[in-house]
């Protein structure tokens, strides 16, 4: 027993090490990290989240160790000045994303914002007792006690920062507009880190990066203007922009990118698939996506599966399987439409918006790419993944091929700009002249996204989407908004659930 002591202390004291001498990734890795800590303590039994609690912290460490192997440093020299334009960019980047309620919000807020309150304002765990609401909101939505299940672990850190002030909603809005700041930082961080170089090209591609959906909106719809949301030109399924996630679901975003950019940073297997399994606190569509990234970090090449079976691995993914699989399936009805897209659509009018939908996406992609698929780790595995991924259909949104790609996505847009940087390096200017362009026709989507933003955001001011307000009281006697909220965060009967009765903590 002495023996295991011993070991574990001084395991303790390497990961601490390593982790104190690397503080950029000791930052990131605990970016993640701490907001399911969060939950732990916020939603389980005093017992059982002292037991994962303390897993959780020897979990941070044996991770953080992977992460900060001797020789996989930042790679490059810090440059302040070209940080501090970064970062003054990337929060222009991310104020006008309506995050905290200080510029325009597209509509998706309506249920962000009463989120993010109700966790501010409720105790947690949090449950709703609608026995007070209108009889309006009373008929779609029941009078009795729902429990509140969603994937809300993005908002604990700065909603527990706020609860110290209570009341104080702008400083509450300030607190979450700090930290979507402070996890798009750490991802453009990681990713310079992966690259191991600065460049403007890095950011430019961030910013920018979005399949040619100008080009099929303009084959199907015909002209638009600029301002209008482009991505779902094809009907049946999109994919995102990467400023498109950040304006509309910026709580799966910002944490699936920065999983995603520190797996590419992870140099060994013994702790990838353990970080993956993370995702499944912050979006169980994207879990789908860490999947095959996941395996293919076991199998990678030059390693031996044998060192991916590890306790960090097995732990990381069974405890988050078990707490976050069954906190989520105590609401059985939060997905009413799944099934493959064929049952839904007429095939023959499906197979043809598929190929164009693949073409305009990811197949430029992958013709330009086509000599960094053996070279590029997770690349040939991203695009795969974006090839398979709309053949399946999951809510009535599709919200599967939207969120499950986000891992994927991410990957291809940082080949790109590694792709760039190799082909402007070694003066393959045919090359380097269709990268650009393939990035500047990209561009067009997000850019529609930032002038809606910007110029409502002018004419109107931030105007706040309070459709909902919060669930405890709302301000809607809307329908279809009850239905929708009533399906995707309610939990009746929660007493009857697993978790519930297990695991959490009750009412």
């Amino acid at each position: 027993m002495s023996g295991v002591w011993i070991k574990v202390k001084n395991r303790v004291k390497e990961s601490g090490a390593a982790l104190w001498q690397d503080k950029g990734m000791a930052l990131s890795l605990a970016y993640v990290f701490l907001p399911i800590l969060l939950f732990f303590f916020g939603w389980l039994r005093l017992w059982l989240a002292v037991f994962l609690g303390l897993a959780w912290l020897w979990l941070y460490g044996c991770m953080g160790q992977s992460l900060c192997e001797k020789g996989s440093g930042a790679g490059f020299r810090v440059k302040p000045a070209y940080w501090v334009v970064l970062s003054f960019i990337v929060f222009i980047w991310v104020f006008f994303s309506g995050i905290g309620g200080f510029s325009f919000q597209n509509s998706d807020y309506f249920v962000r914002n009463p989120i993010y309150r109700d966790l501010v304002n409720q105790s947690w765990p949090v449950f709703f007792d609608f026995s007070a609401q209108r009889q309006a909101v009373q008929d779609v939505i029941g009078n009795g006690t729902a429990a509140f299940v969603y994937y809300f672990c993005f908002w604990l850190p700065p909603a527990l920062l706020s609860k110290l002030f209570a009341g104080q909603e702008l400083l509450a809005n300030l607190f979450l507009l700090g930290w979507a700041y402070l996890g798009v930082m750490l991802v453009l961080y990681q990713i310079h880190r992966y690259l191991k170089r600065h460049s403007w090209v890095i950011p430019v591609v961030f910013l920018f990066f979005s399949g040619f959906d100008v080009l099929g909106y303009w084959l199907l719809k015909g002209s638009f203007q600029l301002g209008a949301h482009l991505e779902w030109w094809c009907t049946y399924f999109q994919y995102s922009s990467h400023t498109t996630v950040l304006y509309w679901v910026f709580n799966q975003s910002i944490p699936i990118w920065l999983l995603t950019a520190l797996l590419l940073n992870m140099r060994e297997n013994r702790s990838g698939a353990g970080l993956c399994a993370l995702a499944f606190a912050y979006s169980p569509f994207a879990t789908f996506g860490m999947i095959p990234l996941a395996l293919y970090s076991v199998f990678r090449r030059g390693q031996s599966w044998k060192k991916a079976v590890t306790v960090q691995n097995a732990l990381a993914s069974l405890a988050l399987l078990l707490v976050f699989g069954s906190f989520y399936l105590s609401n059985g009805g939060s997905v009413s439409v799944k099934g493959w897209i064929f049952q839904y659509y007429p095939f023959k009018k499906l197979a043809l918006a598929y190929l164009l939908f693949f073409v305009l996406e990811a197949g430029i992609y992958l013709w330009l790419l086509r000599r960094c698929l053996r070279r590029y780790e997770y690349l040939w595995v991203a695009l795969v993944e974006l090839a398979l991924l709309p053949l399946y259909r999951m809510t009535a949104a599709n919200d599967f091929a939207m969120r499950a790609s986000l891992p994927a996505l991410f990957i291809l847009s940082v080949c790109l700009m590694r792709y760039i940087l190799e082909c402007r390096e070694k003066h393959r200017r045919w090359s380097f002249a269709f990268l650009i362009l393939a990035v500047i026709v990209g561009a067009v989507t997000p850019l529609s996204e930032m002038y809606r933003s910007v110029s409502n955001t002018v004419r109107q001011g931030s105007n706040p989407v309070e459709t909902v307000y919060s669930f405890q009281a709302f301000a809607t006697d809307d329908e279809n908004i009850l239905r929708v909220c009533r399906q995707q965060f309610f939990a009746y009967n929660y007493e009857e659930s697993f978790f519930f009765r297990c695991l959490g903590k009750r009412k």
